[in-house]
């Protein structure tokens, strides 16, 4: 890799983290905040994982990333149409219609590269994403209050730890 691409990809794994200011977002359905911004989060992550890895299918080199990225399409968006039925009493959360600004950042750098450049910044942004997401499954886990969410978060969990071991796999670490 080129060393002009070092700085570039290291401007997308600091795209990817989330900002802090984001977790003191309100429940306006009088879960705790923990909930709704676990809520929002990962439907935000969901979506971007899908539109990425759309990208990935279509732009990876190595057909081991292609086969990668088509897993992340269907078992995120599977994931995502399930967040979307996720209640709080009689009220139902309102799903994620757009990805983060990070993530536009991403797929906008991702989609002038190509070749093996392409899978692995591809690869690096998808273990950030799941070391991201891994934390924030957990923490809902841990310190939601939401039952039916932190239900959802446990059984989807060891889903997306499998998915960071892939990505690291894929990408040698």
């Amino acid at each position: 890799m080129s060393r002009a691409l070092t700085p570039f990809i290291a401007s997308l794994l600091i795209a990817a983290a989330p900002l802090a200011a984001h977790a003191q977002a309100k429940d306006t359905h009088g879960g705790t905040p923990t909930d709704a911004f676990f809520f929002k989060n990962a439907g935000m992550t969901g979506l971007g994982e899908v539109e990425l890895s759309k990208l990935a299918v279509q732009r990876a080199q190595s057909s081991k990333v292609k086969a990668y990225a088509q897993k992340m399409v269907d078992e995120h968006s599977k994931v995502n149409d399930e967040l979307a039925t996720l209640k709080d009493g009689d009220k139902t959360y309102q799903r994620a219609t757009q990805v983060a600004p990070e993530t536009d950042k991403q797929i906008d750098a991702l989609s002038r590269m190509s070749g093996s450049d392409f899978d692995k910044a591809y690869l690096k942004i998808m273990v950030a994403d799941h070391e991201e997401a891994v934390a924030q499954f957990s923490a809902e886990i841990e310190k939601g209050s939401n039952e039916e969410m932190k239900a959802f978060a446990k059984k989807t969990l060891p889903s997306l730890k499998a998915h960071l071991q892939m990505a690291k796999s894929l990408s040698g670490r």
